[in-house]
């Protein structure tokens, strides 16, 4: 019987004015466990593939949010396992799955592209377990066109921190730059959630070309900043006139925290991904920094905070395969 545990960190994509491109891994993982008894050909359609894997599948949740997950179902991660496994006519029969669930959902830190990247790569172990080969441009390719933009999927398959660049009609590119070990991110969740769709509609269909050139020059700039290790230079650079201003109205307290965090010792912050999460960068003190934004969310918006403290996570999705008596 084939067992494997897939691993796929956590991700925050924006950072500042890489909005829609950039990416970095975090160390914060979801778990899949799999195991199935044999794989069957298939020749029906992808919708009934889904639908029949959402019916014959064994799941069992751990984590701590597993509630929530369970909560919204399992849609998106049977989608995108029926994506490839239909595509290579294969079917899974006994699928087992055990999922550990700890990176939280709806809150800016790419809980959906786990879900995606982790299915994808599933598709291709129980494909090999047949014989047969998705590769792994096949799963880039795939993650993207499920998800709709690159910036989170990529950085979980790669790991490390990411520029994406999706062209038309031509594959993902993906560009991995350093980020200094010196510095630290912490991640500010509040205890609300707000999905990619609602953060998306409060965007402007049209920018001026001025914020379209501000935009274009912190990311440079910050990219340079960073490999430079110009670490004063941060805060001014990780504006963006793209999507921030628009997405800080739908975080209460926003302004706020961002104050506080700044006063506490941060050297950069801005939204985590489509938020509500919010991320400072510092040199020291994470902790101090991660106390004042749990203060500040609830001292002026009246909510329920955590924080987390991250490095880079650089290995990406892990993938580890073993095979077990039936």
């Amino acid at each position: 019987m084939p067992r494997v545990t897939i691993t796929t960190p956590a991700t925050t994509a924006n950072f500042g004015p890489g909005f829609d491109c950039v990416g970095i891994a975090l160390e914060l993982f979801n778990t899949v466990s799999a195991s199935w008894t044999a794989t069957s050909k298939y020749s029906g359609s992808e919708a009934d593939l889904q639908a029949c894997l959402a019916r014959e599948t064994t799941v069992s949740f751990s984590g701590r949010y597993a509630t929530d997950l369970q909560e919204i179902g399992l849609e998106l991660f049977y989608r995108a396992l029926a994506r490839l496994l239909a595509k290579a006519g294969l079917k899974p029969e006994g699928l087992m799955l055990q999922l550990k669930v700890e990176i939280p959902l709806a809150r800016g830190l790419g809980s959906s592209a786990a879900c995606i990247v982790s299915a994808l790569c599933l598709a291709r172990e129980i494909a090999a377990s047949a014989q047969q080969k998705i590769s792994f441009t096949d799963i880039v390719e795939e993650a993207v066109k499920i998800e709709g933009h690159p910036d989170n999927v990529l950085p979980a398959l790669y790991g490390g921190a990411c520029i994406n660049i999706v062209q038309a009609g031509q594959a993902p590119i993906t560009l991995q730059f350093q980020v200094p070990e010196e510095l630290s991110f912490v991640i500010g969740i509040p205890d609300i959630k707000l999905s990619t769709e609602a953060a998306r509609k409060v965007l402007p269909a049209t920018v001026s070309l001025a914020e379209a050139i501000t935009n274009s020059a912190n990311l440079g700039g910050l990219l340079l900043a960073l490999q430079n290790k110009d670490f004063s230079l941060l805060a001014k650079l990780i504006h963006s006139p793209l999507h921030v201003p628009y997405r800080a109205e739908l975080i209460p307290g926003y302004h706020a925290v961002e104050q506080a965090a700044y006063q506490a010792g941060s050297c950069a912050f801005t939204i985590s991904g489509a938020g509500p999460s919010v991320l400072a960068l510092t040199l020291y003190a994470p902790e101090t920094i991660g106390e004042a934004i749990v203060r500040a969310f609830n001292d002026h918006a009246q909510l329920n905070a955590e924080y987390i403290v991250s490095k880079v996570e650089t290995n990406g999705t892990k993938v580890e395969r073993r095979e077990e008596a039936s």
